[in-house]
């Protein structure tokens, strides 16, 4: 098996973790209210 068929077979792993990990630091609860006001960005009005 080469290289490049091995690191596309196994490779789905190790991309699910990042993301997860990715997601749990987005979200993580001490940084609620910063994730919240990015999200109220589009819904102010521009004067």
């Amino acid at each position: 098996m080469s290289i490049l068929q091995w690191l596309g077979h196994y490779s789905v792993v190790p991309m699910t973790l990042v993301f997860v990990l990715i997601v749990a630091a987005t979200y993580w609860p001490s940084r609620k209210r910063k994730v919240e006001e990015q999200g109220k960005i589009p819904f102010k009005d521009d004067v």
